[in-house]
């Protein structure tokens, strides 16, 4: 994207987000967190493994035993919910924090994948790419707002693409990730990553391909599309809509290598949504995030007491709010574009977005 002194005309609340990043430069956030929260229990992620298995290949099975197509949308949903852990699980393993034996990682990484058919190198680099650059307008992966004059610039098919990622389609924007990286070890700049990802793509055809050509054998080729590619697609859903409100909201703005600190990236640009008690337990406490971006090698289920230690340091910096559909309405309703002048969002239209929270944050009193 280049440099740019963005935004032009920085709003009140911009200023006040650039207020809260100086206090916190140069603090060791890591510090805040007991160092027996970075242990791993490695039979504790086995057992989170174990369970997002489970609710994968039962919901398939649910399908081939179903009495009625009727109930096929509800088990795709719940197949991706076990997909979707498999991938929190994989996210775990990617970061170290499953366990301390690399190799245990990565068998666990590329088992836990396969629902979505993804390398498990590639999405671990990419993944990185994210880590060191969050909400960095230049450099972040995932969701990165775009201003309106570099969109107006683009090819008629990234065009479509982008904004209907951020609109009706967002449920497939993790799909237009895979599409782009998971199969391009060209698209890595290093040796090393290349090599890592062309054993990972290795892999997942050596597993993929067989299981899909039994399926035609077994099921005929609507088997592809019940047994794999619906609970693939369900999956990315999840992966999607999680991915894109823990790092969109109106009033946290994406900031130039100007205004980028790497403190700021991991303490106060991440929204974390309280789901039921069930929910945190299937997808393995992926929603508390902010204690996952300040030390991505806090294993899963330490999240919620690092989390804790986090906000007791530093009060009214962790952004916590009560998960609505109302919410996600909002996101992708309204948040389209990089905003040039405020720092924050403007619209498909090219009307700003107020930077102001759409639903009350949560108090200790909710909670």
């Amino acid at each position: 994207m280049g440099a740019f002194d963005f935004p032009t005309a920085p709003d009140a609340q911009f200023e006040k987000f650039l207020e809260q990043s100086a206090a916190i430069e140069g603090e060791r956030l890591q510090a805040a967190v007991p160092k027996d929260y970075f242990e791993p229990r490695v039979w504790r992620g086995v057992l989170g493994f174990a369970v997002s298995w489970l609710v994968y290949a039962g919901a398939i099975v649910g399908v081939a035993y179903s009495p009625h197509w009727a109930l096929y949308l509800p088990l795709w949903i719940v197949a991706g919910l076990g997909g979707w852990g498999l991938h929190c699980i994989a996210h775990d393993a990617g970061h170290g924090s499953f366990s301390r034996n690399r190799k245990l990682n990565t068998a666990i990484g590329h088992l836990s994948l396969l629902p979505l058919a993804y390398p498990f190198h590639a999405w671990r680099h990419v993944h990185n790419m994210h880590h060191s650059s969050t909400n960095h307008l230049e450099l972040d992966t995932d969701w990165r707002p775009l201003p309106a004059g570099m969109y107006a610039r683009m090819p008629l098919r990234q065009k479509a693409v982008y904004l209907a990622t951020r609109t009706w389609a967002f449920w497939g924007g993790t799909v237009n990730y895979w599409l782009e990286s998971a199969f391009r070890p060209g698209f890595y700049p290093k040796e090393g990553h290349r090599r890592d990802v062309k054993r990972s793509i290795a892999f997942v055809l050596a597993v993929t391909l067989p299981y899909l050509a039994a399926l035609v054998y077994f099921t005929g080729w609507s088997g592809i599309l019940l047994y794999f590619a619906m609970p693939w697609l369900a999956t990315h859903a999840w992966f999607s809509a999680t991915t894109l409100m823990h790092h969109s909201a109106s009033d946290i703005p994406y900031l130039t290598a100007e205004h980028w600190t790497r403190n700021a990236s991991r303490l106060l640009v991440t929204t974390d949504y309280v789901y039921p008690k069930w929910l945190l337990f299937l997808t393995h406490n992926i929603s508390i995030h902010t204690a996952h971006h300040v030390a991505p090698v806090i294993p899963f289920y330490n999240l919620p007491k690092a989390q804790q230690a986090l906000k007791q340091k530093y009060p009214g910096m962790v952004r916590e709010e009560v998960f609505s559909f109302r919410q996600m309405w909002q996101i992708v309703r309204h948040l389209h574009f990089y905003d040039t002048e405020s720092g924050f969002y403007s619209d498909a239209s090219g009307s700003k977005v107020p930077p102001k929270p759409s639903v009350p944050k949560l108090t200790e009193a909710v909670r």
